[in-house]
């Protein structure tokens, strides 16, 4: 008798669960923040500097669904980077190993916010803002192990009151609008032109776009991957375009660029112009927001561990895939331990020690915000990586069968060169720089042990 047949990941997902997926994973309580920040370096003009952070974004989208059109892999970066570059072999596993951590770091980061929009609107002690964290993570867990049909289920219907939220913010702003902003109108500031404060406009509002990067975690629990996942990348960007140039567009018309920008929460205190209830709705549906992200995310690390392991660079039980529930339940608890250590170091360290960095010019941060801070960058140098990639892959291999074809080689370029623009007018302090580094270097510890196992 052979060997017993290998459980494998359960494929799903059509196009229409895959896309809204893909919504969920980029929308997100960011939003709720990030326009008031925009605000203040676009004023009025908002809305340019977000459809400018749309289009970069775009652009690094398509070079991931070209890939994804190639190999649908759950180690998406991983295999992209290892076929492109076969000598490298390094750098394709610190890539996969970034974005497994940029998802699982995002997952904290979406749990410590749920935990503040919870004490907020129950009234509830701060000191207990790490053991709801916790607890969502670990009642997500229970969901991301039960079956990828459950977890896409319910982030369709979290994706869905998110969507409500926004668009009804919209609609007030349309309709009950309390002043006429100048959307073509950008005032310089002392030597700063127009055009460079729109530009850091979108450089800031560019990361309410990411987290399509994750969606060809899925590719093998996507029915024909190689036509699906693609357009849910592109279908899910698209529509969460279209959704915050229509918020930025509509805000405006409710509060002052420069009442935003001082904000804390500027959606809310925008909508409160209109309706009073407003602040409470937008408070409820942010928990939805940062629930939806900490699910999405730890389905997407879980399935980079796997596809790591799958393709033979982390031990081979990790890959094992649950023979009832069709879940690589091994790697799902990896990612989950590795999200308790985070939010451990991130939260519960700080709440005993009351510790904080301070970084060069006195900026002072909590760890949560480094811990966000770094994923973020971690991500970005990621997106660089993948627009060279399909380039030079397109002049290696141009036999490959490609279902999707980014339209001009020039556009991946054109990405790479923006993304690095953003990376440095965003990310000035030292520390975000060092502690990116020390995460790149453990996954290439972890990739010589890997290596040397495979020996």
């Amino acid at each position: 008798m052979g060997a017993p047949e290998e459980t494998k990941l359960k494929r799903a997902l059509g196009l229409g669960y895959a896309t809204l997926f893909g919504v969920g994973l980029i929308l997100g309580a960011g939003i709720y923040a990030l326009v008031g920040r925009a605000a203040e370096f676009a004023g009025d003009a908002i809305w340019l500097s977000v459809s400018f952070a749309a289009l970069i974004a775009i652009l690094t989208s398509l070079s991931f669904a070209e890939f994804a059109s190639i190999f649908p892999t759950a180690a998406s970066t991983h295999t992209y980077v290892r076929e492109t570059f076969p000598k490298l072999e390094w750098l394709a596993f610190i890539s996969g190993w970034l974005l497994a951590f940029g998802g699982i770091a995002g997952a904290v980061t979406a749990a410590t916010g749920f935990s503040k929009y919870f004490t907020d609107i129950l009234g509830i002690s701060k000191i207990w803002i790490p053991t709801i964290a916790l607890v969502l993570v670990l009642l997500l867990t229970i969901v991301n192990y039960w079956g990828i049909e459950e977890s896409s289920k319910l982030i369709a219907i979290f994706t869905a009151i998110e969507l409500f939220g926004l668009l009804f913010v919209s609609f007030l702003g349309l309709a009950f609008a309390q002043r006429s902003p100048a959307y073509l109108t950008i005032s310089a500031s002392g030597s700063v032109s127009g055009l460079s404060l729109l530009l850091l406009g979108a450089a800031v509002f560019y990361f309410a776009f990411t987290g399509f990067e994750l969606q060809p975690t899925l590719a093998e629990e996507v029915k024909e991957p190689r036509k699906n996942v693609p357009r849910a990348i592109i279908i899910a960007l698209l529509v969460c375009s279209f959704v915050y140039v229509l918020v930025a567009a509509s805000v405006v018309r409710l509060l002052p660029p420069e009442e935003l920008a001082k904000s804390g929460a500027p959606l809310a205190d925008a909508a409160s112009r209109v309706w009073s209830g407003a602040y409470m709705m937008l408070g409820v549906i942010a928990l939805f927001a940062t629930s939806n992200t900490v699910l999405g995310f730890l389905v997407s690390g879980s399935r980079l561990i796997y596809g790591l392991a799958e393709e033979g660079f982390l031990p081979e039980k990790i890959k094992l895939v649950h023979e009832k529930r069709r879940t690589p339940y091994i790697a799902i608890a990896i990612a989950t331990m590795i999200a308790i250590l985070l939010l451990a170091m991130t939260e519960y360290l700080p709440s005993l020690t009351g510790w904080k960095v301070i970084a060069a010019g006195g900026i002072e941060y909590e760890l949560i915000d480094l811990l966000s801070k770094t994923s973020s960058l971690a991500c970005l140098i990621v997106f660089i990586i993948i627009n060279l990639s399909v380039v030079w892959l397109r002049f290696k291999r141009p036999e490959l069968e490609r279902m999707f074809k980014v339209p001009s080689i020039a556009l991946p370029i054109l990405g790479a060169v923006l993304t690095a623009v953003f990376i440095f007018t965003s990310f000035l302090d030292w520390i975000i720089w060092l502690n990116t580094f020390v995460v790149a270097l453990i996954g290439f510890i972890l990739y010589r042990f890997g290596k040397r196992k495979l020996e």
